[in-house]
């Protein structure tokens, strides 16, 4: 049976909260999946950012599982940010408590469900035998806060906190840079307090951050014309370099995997490699718009100039004298 997180799974979700798996980067390297906080509020806040369903099985033979969405800043794309226990998935409860998230990110208005999942894990092949498919691959970089900084970091003008004015530029450059597939399921960056770039009067370079108290995660989106990748690297250090005790993560997804070597030159330390995996929830339909064309036959053409009706006119008269 599937049914929305309630009062009574308080209990099943602390026990499991230390043995799920959390689908949603961002979220885990910056804040940590803080299931059990979300599930409250969820139940508090039906109509949140936070959604739980739970799958407490009929039989004996199976254990009950914890699933939860997460949809920020109200967008069409929901993220599966956490299933408990981490191998529910490979079990038929866990594919039912798969299926009813789906639905429930379609009740709420979802086109699409992102999940974020380690090619060697095994929800890997689960999440594709339930019709998730890979839209990118990205790398995951962390730099611990007690690392030394690299040559040249004092050059944080290069980077400046990001004004409303930057908008249209943050856009061009994600339209720019970010593939014609990857644009169908994720939106621009929403405006917040991330860093531009500036060249010769053009955005090259813009960096979105989520801070939290794990650490803090970056986004970046770079323009191939962006020139001297490791200065770039050594200026964003300068403004939100790594504190003790809180690294610095940075996602790189394939089609920005040129940053790859300038990170690793930075002293940056690679985790992970993902599948940025999505299932589809919403179709977009084209059909032909139907209109009716003006009758052509039983018409009759208005003439433009007048015409005479020589048979009805009078007889012309002769200018001659004495005719």
């Amino acid at each position: 049976m599937i049914r929305p997180f309630d009062w009574r799974d308080l209990s099943l979700l602390h026990r499991l909260r230390d043995r799920g798996l959390c689908l949603d980067s961002q979220q885990a390297y910056s804040q940590g999946p803080h299931a059990l906080q979300y599930a409250l509020l969820g139940a508090l806040a039906p109509r949140g950012t936070a959604f739980t369903l739970v799958a407490r099985p009929r039989g004996s033979g199976e254990a009950p599982a914890i699933g939860q969405l997460l949809q920020r800043n109200g967008d069409a794309l929901l993220r599966l940010s956490f299933i408990a226990p981490a191998e529910a998935l490979s079990q038929p409860a866990g594919l039912s408590l798969l299926d009813g998230l789906c639905q429930t990110a379609g009740a709420r208005g979802g086109r699409n469900l992102v999940a974020d999942v380690d090619e060697d894990n095994p929800a890997f092949i689960s999440l594709r035998e339930a019709g998730f498919a890979i839209y990118a691959r990205q790398q995951v970089w962390r730099l611990e806060g007690d690392s030394q900084r690299p040559d040249g970091a004092g050059t944080g003008a290069m980077w400046r906190l990001e004004a409303a004015a930057d908008s249209p530029g943050i856009h061009l450059l994600h339209l720019n840079v970010v593939p014609a597939l990857v644009q169908q399921i994720e939106p621009p960056p929403a405006r917040g307090r991330g860093l531009v770039h500036w060249r010769e009067g053009e955005i090259l370079g813009y960096l979105e951050i989520a801070r939290g108290p794990l650490g803090i995660w970056t986004q970046p989106y770079f323009h191939p014309a962006a020139e001297k990748p490791d200065e770039l690297l050594a200026g964003l250090l300068s403004q939100i370099g790594p504190k003790v005790g809180r690294p610095l993560y940075v996602c790189v997804r394939s089609y920005q995997s040129w940053l790859n070597r300038p990170l690793e030159r930075a002293g940056f330390e690679r985790l992970s490699a993902q599948a940025v995996m999505v299932k589809r929830l919403a179709v977009a339909v084209r059909r032909p718009a139907l209109a009716p064309l003006p009758t052509l036959e039983g018409t009759r053409v208005k003439p433009t100039t007048p015409m005479a009706n020589f048979e009805k006119s009078p007889p012309a008269q002769s200018t001659e004298r004495g005719a």
